[in-house]
């Protein structure tokens, strides 16, 4: 509702060990409708995952996808959980896409552990 473009942050633990490039290669092009149903991942060897989407089955899409590259399938390992806002605050609705940088990179990002800044693949081709 401001000047600014609304921003969504989508984070996992990655359990297959798969590179910054695929994953980047895997999210490039992805959308997803954001809305004021949260949808989580709990109890998995992941992390808590969770995203604001327009549905639950919606929510439930989204975090598949990052399950599938992850190593993760959330049907089968943890509990899903829902909620949804009444704050007209939050909640906006919009499509959510990976968000392009500079010189062509994405942004998605990888770091190996708890601290240090994340890495981006430089230079990636822009769909």
């Amino acid at each position: 509702m401001g000047d600014k473009p609304l921003r969504k942050v989508f984070k996992y633990r990655d359990q297959s060990g798969s590179s910054l490039e695929e994953h980047t290669e895997h999210w490039r092009g992805f959308t997803w409708e954001a809305g004021p149903v949260i949808v989580q991942h709990n109890n998995a060897p992941w992390g808590v995952v969770q995203i604001w989407a327009e549905s639950i089955a919606e929510g439930k899409r989204v975090i598949r996808h990052a399950g599938s590259i992850a190593g993760i399938d959330p049907d089968q390992t943890g509990e899903w959980s829902y909620h949804q806002s009444d704050n007209p605050r939050y909640g906006q609705t919009g499509t959510m896409m990976t968000r392009y940088l500079g010189d062509g990179a994405v942004s998605v990002t990888m770091r190996s552990g708890p601290s240090g800044l994340p890495q981006v693949v430089a230079n990636a081709p822009h769909p």
